[in-house]
């Protein structure tokens, strides 16, 4: 099914470069042909980690979900920006999907009427809650100490679709009359690299989540933090409450597979497979995963609202 978003479609066209599908995989049914082995459930992940780290860390979760939902092999596809996950899911390229809080909120708001509208199954806990905070943060040396002292400077956001990166932050300074579109100079650089352009001078301010700066700077193959290089940041605000995340499944999804994802979601934090595979998830992994709740996504809303952006907005970003 066409969407009709078609800036977005080139997104689902990364996609499937950037994956190794094919639009032969594409498709509603659980199998391509009559009597042949049922596709593999092809589950999209937003991009908050390094491609390969995302595709390796999540095949267990995939494999585990397909596994239990009737479609074993599971595949994992990482587009390469959040709202790019929208269009597959949009376009039928990927069956279900873990979305950030801004990505998830403009979906049910964007494809409410749509066939492929996004269906809530469940949301994660990790590092032992249900949610996380946003921070913004400059070099501890650059004499900057409060939000208003980044009026004409240069800032670090993240993706225009990340809740920690851009939503919230973005909010913040707008509440103090600051436009984060004319009263600074603003830059989009994804993940850890926001992190090192304010360390390396290059940006004055950035916003990242609450362990981002930590994160950037510690070695994944040792697990050791150049704690010298984290003390030279100071942070200088520190957003609301953020849900985790949520993860869905399109709604044209055929009927067996999604009653068996959902209850292998809802099995998961208890199955010993399940709970393997969660504890392979990039960042610490999740603890366990509960009941989908819109209603945590209230706040997002109200921001996302007030910063009047939606599908489209973010599509010319």
């Amino acid at each position: 099914m066409r969407s009709k978003h078609s800036p977005l479609l080139a997104a689902a066209a990364a996609l499937i470069l950037l994956s190794g599908c094919s639009k032969h995989d594409a498709g509603n049914t659980p199998s391509g042909k009559s009597g042949a082995a049922p596709e593999p459930l092809r589950v999209g992940i937003i991009p908050f980690d390094k491609v390969d780290a995302l595709q390796a860390g999540f095949q267990p979760f995939s494999d585990y979900l397909g596994t239990q939902s009737g479609r074993p092999g599971g595949k994992v596809f990482v587009t390469p920006t959040y709202v790019g996950i929208l269009s597959a899911l949009q376009s039928d390229q990927i069956d279900c999907a873990y979305l950030n809080p801004l990505s998830y909120v403009i979906a049910v708001q964007e494809f409410r009427d749509t066939a492929q509208h996004p269906i809530p199954l469940a949301m994660p806990y990790f590092h032992g809650s249900l949610t996380y905070k946003g921070i913004i943060y400059v070099r501890a040396d650059s004499g900057i100490k409060t939000l208003a002292d980044l009026r004409g400077k240069t800032f670090a956001f993240g993706d225009q679709s990340s809740t920690s990166g851009y939503l919230y932050p973005a909010g913040m300074l707008k509440a103090i009359g600051i436009d984060p579109e004319k009263d600074i100079k603003a830059v989009n650089i994804s993940g850890n690299k926001g992190v090192l352009a304010v360390y390396n001078q290059q940006a004055d301010g950035g916003a990242t989540y609450e362990t981002g700066i930590e994160t950037a700077f510690t070695d994944k193959v040792t697990n050791q933090t150049d704690r010298a290089k984290v003390a030279a940041f100071r942070i200088i605000a520190t957003t609301d409450a953020i849900p985790n995340g949520m993860f869905v499944a399109r709604a044209d999804l055929d009927k067996p597979t999604l009653d068996k994802l959902t209850k292998a979601l809802a099995e998961i934090s208890t199955n010993p497979q399940g709970k393997a595979a969660l504890k392979s998830i990039p960042q610490g992994g999740w603890d366990k995963m509960v009941p989908a709740d819109d209603h945590i996504f209230d706040p997002v809303r109200k921001k996302a609202t007030l910063l009047k952006l939606n599908l489209k907005s973010l599509d010319a970003k």
